[in-house]
């Protein structure tokens, strides 16, 4: 984020995550795994149409493969086999169509070179990774160190996302969404859409399991925050490009396990996504300079180029629709008006008298621990509130926080809708930055007496700011 007339650039690090550095890549059908590292053979086939009625012989259930009774290769057991019982319980009544039992699956120890591995070379290719292989219709996993670590940092739903993603792989293929498309249509079916599509089926099978509806598998409302941190922790590195063997930024992959988390045709929805109905926010370095320094600016600069932008942005908001409002500008160091304004967080919105104010020294820790733009969304959820005030409408109240947390996406979407030399805007990284404060803090989501939702997880912020991002103040009821 930053002015691009001076090209300014915006960009923290995120080491919030511990396991960050594993990313979602490889070729054709892939999962979980490091930047860079393809698993050779995956996807190098495309499948033979398994969902359809050619399939005259029924393939028994697969065991498990490979894997020593360890609690994490009995987890894993539990999870592909609930995951695929209850596709194959709901794949005939979504799609129409039988479901034919997966042929495989692998729990792999990476150091043992005498483990014979599907798709790839050697076990060692599959460290820290996990992988549907399209060609032998099978999933393979990192038992050693992939699933331990996913389970410690983010508690057993972890695994159930990461395997519910690889066998998403294998529901494409068996709807004949397979790599074969991908090399015949590389633009209608890039890597970020068939990669979507199968965060899009592992929120619907979490989803169900939520509620109940995977046999051997229940997850907690409670966990959901850490499982789908876990899925956000394998984004892409910042400023790759969508293009290629992108598999989407935080925001991409929230927003396609959303779609198939919601209510209702969730499956379906998952099915037909395109490059037409998905909004991709991955990207690229827009110049050499933003590249360079990763796109950081300090919190001094962030409120010298952010605040007059997010000013005028919400008086706009207000005056269209036939409000009278002139935005405040942002006190800074001020501790503005006394009693609840000052549990709101870094940033202040005083209904008493409409002004907003700033802690740097507050902001500067947001900025450090999570991205400049991780602050700069709090600024922007107060101007939200603010407005939210001036149209005449409540500021207390959980509908109030909501409110705020939706505009604020949708704020955040025009700045990502600027070209290059337009003024301030957002530079790769800054919606994981986002993202990543939504889930683990409530600042953006707190009314003007410094209380947030009760109830609501990180995981519902996000679902509220993206209802701003994709559908505007309109989508927020503004």
């Amino acid at each position: 984020m930053g002015n691009r007339a001076r090209t300014a650039a915006v960009r923290v690090a995120v080491a919030l995550l511990a396991v960050a550095a594993l990313v979602l890549t490889g070729c054709g059908h892939t999962g979980w795994g490091r930047p860079g590292q393809p698993l050779d053979g995956v996807g190098s086939s495309p499948s033979a149409g398994r969902g359809g009625p050619s399939d005259a012989v029924p393939v028994p259930p697969a065991a498990v493969q490979g894997g020593t009774g360890t609690s994490s290769d009995r987890l894993a057991a539990t999870v592909v086999a609930g995951v695929e019982g209850y596709w194959r319980e709901r794949f005939p009544v979504e799609f129409g169509r039988r479901w034919v039992n997966i042929h495989g699956f692998h729990a792999v120890d990476p150091k043992d070179a005498a483990t014979p591995v599907p798709c790839v070379r050697r076990a060692l290719d599959l460290a820290e990774q996990a992988a549907y292989c399209p060609r032998l219709d099978t999933v393979a996993w990192d038992r050693t160190g992939l699933l331990p670590r996913l389970r410690e940092e983010y508690g057993d739903g972890a695994v159930l996302v990461a395997l519910a993603h690889e066998i998403g792989h294998a529901v494409q293929d068996r709807l004949d969404i397979d790599v074969g498309y991908q090399v015949r249509e590389p633009d209608r079916f890039p890597t970020i859409l068939l990669e979507g599509m199968a965060d899009c089926f592992a929120g619907v099978v979490v989803r169900a399991a939520v509620d109940g509806g995977v046999a051997g598998v229940r997850l907690a409302p409670a966990e959901l925050d850490r499982s789908l941190s876990a899925l956000l922790s394998f984004r892409d590195p910042v400023g790759m490009t969508a293009g290629g063997n992108a598999h989407g930024d935080a925001f991409d992959r929230a927003s396609a396990f959303l779609d198939g988390y919601g209510d209702g045709d969730g499956a379906r929805r998952c099915a037909t996504m395109s490059v037409r109905t998905q909004t991709f926010t991955q990207r690229g370095f827009s110049s050499a300079s933003d590249a360079a320094t990763g796109g950081t600016l300090p919190v001094a600069e962030l409120l010298e180029a952010m605040v007059p932008d997010a000013r005028a942005w919400f008086g706009r908001l207000v005056s269209d629709r036939g409000r009278p409002w002139r935005a405040p500008d942002l006190a800074v160091g001020s501790a503005g008006c006394s009693g609840a304004a000052g549990v709101q967080g870094p940033v202040r919105y005083c209904a008493k008298d409409g002004t907003l104010s700033a802690s740097v020294d507050q902001l500067a820790a947001v900025h450090y621990a999570r991205g400049d733009y991780a602050g700069g969304e709090l600024v922007a959820s107060r101007y939200a509130l603010a407005a939210v005030g001036a149209l005449g409408r409540p500021v207390r109240g959980a509908e109030a926080g909501r409110t705020a947390v939706c505009l604020t996406g949708a704020y955040t979407r025009a700045l990502f809708d600027r070209g290059a030399g337009t003024g301030f805007g957002l530079s790769p990284g800054d919606i994981d930055e986002a993202v990543d404060e939504l889930i683990n803090q409530d600042l953006a989501a707190r009314d003007a007496a410094g209380r947030a939702p009760e109830g609501d997880l990180g995981f519902r912020r996000i679902e509220q700011f993206r209802a701003g991002a994709l559908g505007g103040p309109a989508g927020c009821g503004v």
